[in-house]
């Protein structure tokens, strides 16, 4: 899997609207970073100190030079994400399903609570590395017996573009917003008694069988 060329191309033009080919000077180019993995659809990063500032324009240079039918390559717009940190996006109230290999590393984040025996639903996923999510999903999916089982049955998962402060070219992790796959659907209610027993009380004999 050689996969296909991208780079982002950036000069100056003389007007925002103006498209001819001629209108923009161009001052040079740039290899996105990659955190991979290929092939798969992902997010390309190009840190903005690394283009001139009088760079007001760019444009995606895509080379595919294989014409087989199963080496193709396709892109996104660019665009200029306006970054917020995870605890004002996340915060510490909403219930979060931490893989357990980022559960220490995320402290200030709160875990879907359990409560008489049923489950909170999770408004968030926080995932290690992707060789390391391929681990914890495994073992949290519905044949581990894991909460993945029961959570891909009730939301969907969008991953939301996510970056290590100043460290742009590493895998970190990713992080999913869940969305109700039924808006209408309600938690369900659940009727509670408590009842004392001593600490010899017995609910029946026990019958041994050899």
């Amino acid at each position: 899997t050689y996969g296909q060329n991208v780079e982002v191309e950036y000069g100056t033009a003389r007007g925002v609207d103006d498209a001819e080919t001629d209108a923009v000077e161009t001052l040079g180019k740039i290899a996105p970073l990659d955190i991979g993995p290929a092939p798969s659809w992902r997010n390309l990063r190009v840190p903005l100190d690394q283009i001139p500032v009088e760079a007001n324009s760019i444009r995606l240079v895509v080379s595919d030079y294989d014409s087989k039918p199963d080496q193709w390559v396709a892109v996104t717009p660019p665009r200029v994400p306006k970054t917020q940190k995870l605890n004002d996006v996340v915060g510490s109230q909403a219930p979060v399903m931490l893989d357990w290999a980022v559960g220490l590393a995320f402290p200030c984040q709160r875990p879907f609570d359990h409560r008489v025996g049923i489950a909170e639903v999770p408004e968030y996923r926080i995932l290690p590395d992707h060789s390391g999510a391929l681990v914890t999903s495994a073992w949290q999916d519905h044949y581990g017996g894991g909460p993945l089982g029961w959570i891909d049955l009730l939301l969907t998962a969008q991953t939301i573009p996510s970056y290590l402060d100043n460290d742009w070219a590493r895998d970190w992790g990713s992080i999913e917003k869940y969305t109700p796959i039924d808006p209408s659907a309600v938690p369900a209610q659940v009727d509670e008694t408590t009842v004392q027993r001593s600490g010899t009380w017995n609910p029946g004999s026990m019958t041994m069988v050899f």
